[in-house]
């Protein structure tokens, strides 16, 4: 299982912009302003902006190649301190979608072995022990008015949250972590959301939402987003999910 190849990987559309720190892939348009891309890659800058239909850039940088199926079109200001924009088509998204909602169905199955506690007051503990996998089961209602979100699991595993619903909303609660285990080891899984809301929120770990056009403002991601599309001004850095094999 790799997900840490992308900040951001997206089936369909990508809109809004701010800093995303790694790669960013999207299958359908992307529109960007005041933005910059890649900045924080040191190695590789092969296919660090890539548009699967149309690429239109305004007030920002691409540190990095960007490559677009489409048209392209870029104001005066935006600039490509190493790399450059071509014309070409580098990802099969219709393929590498296909195999995240395979892997989204298949984390889905696994069997809880991690315990889920929502307190009155707000706060949402899960709890593993194993030394490999903690499976989590939380329902998506169970993070609405959530005032914090406590991840305990030992360090070197890997924490699958599984959210199961058709929509959430995140807003303006922290998120800790103990045992050991910190974001490159957390991957929430939304199994079958089709709609994620998040305000003012910072996700710590990946998240594997390959159903769900997701509105996400004033806020940022510490790790990878793999989405239908996404819209709004959150900004990604790098801190990618750690590869992982576990037995789907």
């Amino acid at each position: 299982m790799d997900l840490g190849g992308y900040n951001l990987f997206l089936l369909e559309d990508y809109s809004g912009g701010h800093d995303v720190m790694g790669k960013v892939a999207a299958g359908g348009d992307i529109h960007l302003t005041d933005f910059a891309v890649g900045a924080g890659l040191s190695g590789d800058i092969s296919n660090t902006l890539v548009a699967g239909g149309n690429l239109a850039l305004s007030r920002g940088g691409v540190w990095g190649d960007a490559r677009y199926a489409g048209s392209y079109s870029a104001d005066q200001t935006v600039v490509f301190p190493r790399g450059s924009a071509a014309q070409g088509t580098p990802i099969d998204f219709a393929e590498r979608g296909a195999k995240l909602r395979q892997l989204s169905a298949q984390l889905a199955g696994l069997t809880v072995n991690g315990t889920t506690v929502r307190e009155n007051w707000g706060g949402l503990f899960l709890r593993g022990t194993a030394p490999d996998t903690n499976v989590f089961e939380v329902n998506a209602s169970a993070i609405t008015g959530a005032k914090l979100l406590s991840i305990e699991a030992p360090a070197n595993s890997l924490a699958v949250v599984n959210i199961r619903g058709a929509s959430a909303t995140f807003t303006g609660f922290g998120q800790t972590f103990s045992g050991g285990i910190d974001q490159q080891g957390v991957l929430f899984n939304f199994v079958d959301a089709t709609g994620i809301e998040a305000h003012g929120y910072g996700f710590w770990g990946t998240v594997l939402a390959p159903f769900a056009d997701v509105t996400f403002n004033d806020g940022s991601w510490d790790g990878g987003i793999y989405a239908k599309s996404l819209t709004g001004n959150a900004e990604g850095h790098i801190n990618p999910l750690k590869d992982h094999d576990i037995c789907l």
